[in-house]
């Protein structure tokens, strides 16, 4: 079988959802029938470096630094994907999707796409750009049945153009070696503390702010409520303003971004996931894994994820007082919250990061012999 090269097409390469996606499938692309490589437009971030540990090339372009079109991008994208021969371009997220089309098209080599949120704020030349762009990308990919029905509705894209891939997550890196109260002292948190636990970059998508109100009452019922808050992004110093003003400070601790999620996951009781929009979010799928009852809001694919409430709880977005009956509920009940534990971790199981990345190669090979058949 012949081996076919892949670029990567992507902004940056920082923590977040999306470039965990992109990490895992790297990791996990049958090294037989693929070569990678990587193009972040702008610097390699936290991850990029992850990347290169694995052994595959990664490239830097320095751009993307102001608002605006530069088609510098696209020329450098061509050249590249000229000099490497490569085969197939896979990009993802907005700008990446965008210059990337456009540089495999000049380039003559078929493009992938994939879409990682719904669209919670929709403009109108975004939507009139990817229904130009569709026409020549081989396939489009959604991470959610709810990001895929937004990319139709929205960019007015032929249904047999976009495929839904659900996300997935390697279910053993979850896992922690720590019991509970290992995980507890590592944080300098006591035993006897009801801990929730947030993971997600510090942006407005995130939905913070609800769950921080939501903190502030339920701290007078619970006064032993804390809340771990992973991940780090613009908002942190008006959130952590926000906790101040709310009085919030011995019960809520920002850790920035952190590589021993699995061993935070660990110390929780609960997971919560307060987000006004996503596609499938990886945190989710991860806290299901470790075994943690969850709160979610009703957003892109949590509600296809936790179903009618077997798997977890879900509430409407941007509602502190929804978040805070839901979490008492939780709180108040260790039956119930033992019930939703063993259903996450159980549910968690479909959305292994092998079926995800084995119906991308599939993506890869459909849309290689179809440059071949034209």
């Amino acid at each position: 079988m012949a081996k076919f090269k892949i670029l990567h097409v992507i902004a940056a390469m920082p923590v977040g959802g999306a470039e965990n996606v992109l990490l895992t499938t790297l990791r996990l692309l049958d090294p037989q029938q693929f070569q990678s490589a990587v193009c972040c437009i702008q610097d390699k971030g936290v991850l990029g470096s992850e990347v290169e540990k694995l052994g595959i090339p990664l490239f830097e372009l320095h751009k993307l630094r102001k608002g605006g079109w530069d088609g510098s991008i696209v020329d450098d994208l061509a050249a590249l994907i000229k000099r490497e021969k490569i085969d197939l371009v896979h990009a993802h997220l907005y700008h990446a999707n965008l210059y990337a089309r456009f540089a495999a098209k000049r380039a003559g080599v078929p493009s992938v796409i994939t879409v990682h949120n719904t669209y919670a704020k929709r403009k109108w030349h975004r939507q009139l750009l990817n229904w130009h762009l569709a026409r020549s990308t081989a396939k489009i990919i959604a991470v959610s049945e709810a990001a895929r029905q937004d990319i139709l509705q929205y960019d007015h894209v032929p249904a047999d153009k976009v495929v839904t891939i659900l996300n997935g997550i390697e279910l053993q890196r979850s896992r922690s070696a720590l019991t509970q109260e290992q995980a507890r002292e590592r944080l300098g948190l006591a035993a006897d503390r009801k801990i929730l636990v947030c993971v997600g970059r510090l942006v407005e998508q995130k939905g913070h702010t609800y769950l921080l109100q939501a903190l502030a009452e339920l701290k007078q019922r619970w006064p032993e409520i804390h809340l771990l808050i992973a991940g780090d992004g613009d908002w942190r110093q008006r959130l952590e303003a926000e906790a101040a003003s709310l009085q919030l400070q011995q019960h809520v601790s920002f850790l920035g971004t952190r590589s021993d999620i699995a061993d935070i996951l660990r110390a929780a009781d609960i997971y919560v996931m307060p987000s006004l929009w996503e596609g499938l979010a990886l945190a989710l799928l991860e806290g299901m894994a470790a075994g943690l009852p969850v709160l979610a809001t009703s957003v892109g694919g949590a509600p296809g994820v936790l179903g009618d409430g077997t798997f977890g709880r879900l509430v409407a977005p941007g509602k502190a007082d929804l978040l805070v009956q839901a979490l008492d509920e939780l709180l108040s009940s260790p039956a119930l919250r033992q019930q939703l534990a063993n259903a996450a971790r159980q549910r968690a199981q479909d959305y292994d990061a092998g079926k995800m990345v084995a119906a991308v190669s599939r993506i890869y090979h459909d849309s290689l012999a179809g440059l071949a058949r034209a």
